[in-house]
């Protein structure tokens, strides 16, 4: 703005020094010209503020956009947290996608967090290796899918803080040889609240986690003796497990939301009915709700999760999930 207010006043002034020198100018007509005029450049200065305001707000959406180069990383976080392939550079050869943090994973398979921890994003190529994503996150956490933005593979990536959600996506740019990061989400950012892709990645890690927590995890608590279940510690090695995929799949699923909020799901039942049974030694009647639930994740499902083109959760989804919000508020089938 600052630049455009010296033309303006400049503009003006010799407005009025060309008013001086017509002698024979009615005075009237002199000034009412003038008025308009001034009028007029007041117009149009709004118009340049409003442009570059709008120009400003557009760097603010996409102020975290870069290009990344391959490097040697001199040293790796502690802990693999996450591993994936993906051909995302499209060579007809799968790239190693890993997720690190700074956590020590326990002999559970639990983490220890910290309030805060270190995170890497790396994908290796070959000899090659991409920092995508190398920070201390305080009290929150990091998590990946792959999914494609316009027929191009790429990785999406939510990074959380305290209550602040960043949403990113890495592509592969063959012109620099590089990996290209752009942050196309902002909790505070209600304009660019609904992405497709990413919600349909996010939404499928969510629903993979759910669906092995009361699966695979779920069938040693179900062949548990009541013995096991009256110590604390022998509960917490049963029941913990399931509640860590819990936790993860209900906070992919609130980002889905954010999202997309046609593909909302909620596991605010089922996370308060682990935590019951972690806390205390299970009552028949949880017990059966557990196992009920499991029965029904073990059921012969659809392969699609989502009807893309209609931007719908799979009706077979949506009734097995029904039956599961049923079975978890005690209503009969």
């Amino acid at each position: 703005m600052k630049r455009y207010l010296p033309g303006i006043v400049i503009l003006t002034a010799g407005i009025l020094a060309g008013c001086t020198n017509q002698v024979n100018a009615d005075p009237a007509k002199e000034i009412n010209d003038l008025k308009k005029q001034i009028e007029r450049l007041s117009i149009e200065n709004e118009d340049l503020k409003n442009t570059v305001e709008e120009q400003k707000e557009a760097l603010e959406v996409n102020n975290d956009y870069s290009i990344i180069l391959a490097k040697d990383i001199e040293k790796y976080p502690q802990s693999l947290y996450k591993e994936t392939t993906l051909d995302i550079d499209q060579d007809g050869e799968e790239e190693i996608i890993e997720l690190y943090v700074n956590a020590r994973k326990m002999e559970n398979g639990l983490f220890a967090w910290d309030d805060g921890e270190t995170w890497l994003l790396v994908v290796k190529d070959g000899e090659k290796t991409y920092p995508l994503f190398d920070n201390f996150v305080q009290l929150g956490s990091v998590d990946i899918s792959t999914t494609t933005f316009d027929r191009k593979p790429g990785i999406v990536m939510l990074e959380t803080w305290h209550s602040d959600i960043f949403i990113h996506k890495f592509t592969f740019d063959h012109e620099t040889k590089g990996f290209v990061k752009e942050t196309f989400y902002k909790k505070e950012n209600i304009n660019q609240q609904y992405n497709p892709p990413a919600s349909y990645a996010f939404f499928e890690e969510a629903y993979e986690l759910m669906e092995l927590a009361f699966t695979e995890k779920a069938v040693k608590a179900l062949e548990a003796s009541d013995d096991n279940l009256q110590e604390q510690k022998d509960r917490a090695a049963i029941f913990d497990p399931i509640l860590v995929d819990l936790w993860r799949a209900q906070w992919l699923f609130e980002t889905v939301r954010l999202l997309n909020p046609d593909l909302h799901v909620s596991l605010e039942s089922a996370v308060h009915l682990l935590n019951q049974m972690g806390m205390n030694p299970p009552t028949s009647l949880q017990m059966n709700q557990l196992r009920q639930v499991h029965d029904v994740f073990n059921d012969d499902e659809s392969d699609k999760l989502i009807i893309e083109e209609e931007n719908q959760i799979h009706p077979n989804i949506k009734e097995k999930l029904r039956k599961v919000n049923t079975i978890l508020n005690g209503r009969n089938l």
